[in-house]
């Protein structure tokens, strides 16, 4: 059995408030590494001399992209 298969069939044994609980700490701990990620993801593109103007527009090239 993997460690999230351990997980969650510990999850299913928790009563509704543990579960409650589990799920907000797990959320926690989701935004924390994204923040994380956008942190160094950010850091890279400024080394890069890539500028916020230059991000958006590929933010907004990959929307259309992705429509197409």
């Amino acid at each position: 059995m993997t460690k999230v298969e351990e997980i969650v069939a510990a999850a299913e044994r928790l009563s509704a408030s543990e579960f409650e609980r589990l799920r907000k700490t797990l959320d926690r701990l989701e935004k924390s590494r994204w923040e994380s990620e956008l942190r160094a993801t950010t850091d890279e593109l400024r080394k890069a001399g890539v500028t916020d103007q230059q991000i958006d527009q590929m933010v907004m090239r990959r929307r259309r992209e992705s429509r197409a």
